[in-house]
């Protein structure tokens, strides 16, 4: 009805998030299996990590998979921040 000045909304095929956030779930899957056969429950830090990072990637993998509509590129953009960071404190809390 109204036209704005702001550029509509990017989207990003469904291919690359569904990618990105079942790569980032494994690798969740990973650090707490390799964690808890190193370590044992001896670095919380870095189990928490690892399971927050699957526990994310999960939800919104199936998140995605439900949707009817394209996920937008800025959303797209936060969540793959949220895990990168996740990832930096990972390797920071293994060195």
């Amino acid at each position: 009805m109204f036209e704005t000045l702001e550029p509509p909304e990017q989207t990003v095929a469904r291919r690359w998030p569904l990618l990105m956030y079942s790569t980032y779930a494994l690798g969740g899957l990973v650090f707490l299996i390799f964690g808890v056969r190193r370590h044992g429950f001896s670095q919380p830090f870095r189990l928490a990590v690892g399971g927050v990072m699957l526990i994310l990637s999960l939800a919104w993998l199936v998140t995605t998979l439900r949707a009817k509509s394209p996920m937008t590129s800025r959303n797209f953009g936060v969540r793959q921040m949220i895990l990168i960071v996740l990832l930096m404190a990972h390797q920071i809390a293994s060195t």
